[in-house]
């Protein structure tokens, strides 16, 4: 018989086994129940049911432990191995993630080197000159101006440092107290407490020019030889420093009276006069000689030429054109020489402003010329004079070196040809004038000088009249 029909008649003879257990169920249930071993503590669960079942869950634990090894090695090596294949796993699952770590990690690495290196670099020498006590509150001071400003509290440390230098024994004439309280006097005006600012540069002043006294007064211990002493050295620097400081003290003053918190132009003239007659004083024979720096109070040219720009220019805005072209004209010899005969913006805005001054001098009904009431003939004669300035001053701006131009220049030359353009028209030239405001009016419109705009559009009506 075939393997095949053996196993049909082993299933026919199954199925007629189950019917049979069917049946009987009931009475062999019984005697089944009936039939049972002596418990024995060995053989409790050695059924065959849950033999298998217990054999096949240690199997499957032994099989995902070994897979679980198989996959990790690393998995029993402790802390550090959970906690790279966490590294792993998370790198897998957000790739993202690790070159935005690495690269803010390299940023804030980056970031605290160069604050270390400019703590190093810049602020421990800034605060090095100071003693502990002054150089806290000054730090405090500087962080209420700037990081987080207050002006009641920034005074109020700067004032502390004051006092602190005070109490160590700094030098009141120092470098250092000095520069304390001119960083007072910056913080009031940058917080538009100027009034404070100037009181606080006044007191400066003031006791600049109670030490210049005593360094005046002092006895000459000097000898008769060539070379002065040690003592005539310092004293002298330190009257130097003196004078150098207080002209320095009076133009920022002045300046600041010129601002928009106060608009005092009688003040800020009489200060700016104080700190230019201060410096013709120390200067020997500046109108025969000119201005060089061989000056008593340490002043470079083209500090000098400043000074001189700013005293011009406060003379032309209060009225006084003849005092103004004057002062102009000598701001021109130690401007130039400051440049080294080099042409500069600067030199153009200052031979602008004599031009445009001297025009508007003569167009006052009172003008008077070399100190005489002018006449036709004086008029005339005044504005060629008054066009050759201009000339000048666009001869040099065409050449200033492009390097060299900004826009000083820029505004110096339109200045310049707006005065040249005026004095055209002034002289009966209406030709020449009204090319001069046509071609002026594309430049202006583009830079959108809305004054001088209308000036030259005026200008050409008259020209074309």
């Amino acid at each position: 018989m075939s393997g095949r029909e053996n196993a049909a008649q082993l299933l026919v003879l199954g199925f007629t086994f189950h019917d049979t257990m069917v049946k009987t169920s009931g009475g062999l249930r019984r005697a089944l129940v009936a039939f049972r071993p002596p418990s024995s503590p060995c053989l409790q669960h050695s059924c065959r049911g849950d033999f298998h079942t217990s054999t096949r869950s240690q199997a499957m634990r032994s099989l995902s432990k070994a897979q679980s090894q198989a996959r990790s090695p690393i998995a029993s090596n402790g802390f550090t191995s959970r906690l790279r294949e966490a590294v792993v796993n998370t790198r897998k699952q957000y790739p993202v993630l690790f070159p935005t770590l690495l690269i803010a990690t390299f940023g804030a690495v980056s970031m605290l080197s160069l604050m270390a290196y400019d703590e190093l670099t810049r602020v421990a020498p800034e605060y090095a000159a100071f003693p502990t006590p002054v150089e806290q509150r000054l730090r405090l001071a500087l962080h209420f101006t700037h990081i987080q400003p207050d002006p009641d509290v920034a005074s109020k440390y700067f004032m502390e440092a004051i006092e602190a230098a005070e109490e160590i024994g700094m030098e009141s004439f120092s470098k250092e107290v000095m520069g304390i309280r001119i960083r007072l006097a910056e913080m009031l005006e940058k917080f538009g407490r100027v009034r404070a600012s100037i009181e606080v540069l006044n007191s400066i002043t003031k006791d600049y020019e109670e030490q210049l006294v005593q360094l005046d007064q002092s006895p000459d211990q000097g000898s008769k030889s060539e070379r002065p002493s040690d003592d005539e050295l310092d004293r002298a620097n330190a009257r130097k420093a003196a004078l150098h400081s207080i002209i320095q003290m009076k133009v920022k003053i002045s300046s600041l009276y010129e601002s928009d918190y106060i608009q005092d132009p009688t003040m800020e003239k009489q200060t700016l006069s104080d700190a230019v007659g201060l410096m013709v004083k120390e200067t020997k024979d500046p109108q025969l000689n000119g201005f060089s720096e061989e000056n008593g109070a340490g002043l470079s040219l083209g500090e000098i030429a400043a000074i001189l720009s700013q005293m011009g220019d406060l003379y032309a805005t209060t009225g006084e054109e003849a005092n103004a072209v004057q002062v102009y004209m000598l701001t021109l010899q130690p401007l130039r020489a400051s440049c080294n005969g080099t042409k500069s913006c600067k030199e153009v805005q200052i031979l602008s402003n004599i031009a445009s001054t001297m025009d508007l001098a003569l167009k006052k009904p009172d003008a008077k010329i070399n100190g005489k009431p002018a006449t036709k003939e004086s008029l005339a004669a005044a504005r060629r004079a008054t066009l050759k300035w201009a000339d000048q001053a666009i001869a040099t701006a065409e050449v200033v070196t492009p390097e060299d131009r900004d826009e000083i220049c820029e505004l110096g030359l339109l200045s310049a040809q707006m005065t040249r353009a005026d004095l055209l028209l002034e002289s009966g030239d209406k030709v020449r004038s009204r090319e001069a405001f046509i071609g002026l009016l594309p430049t202006l419109r583009e830079k959108n000088l809305a004054p001088l705009i209308d000036v030259a559009e005026q200008g050409l009506k008259k020209a074309n009249a």
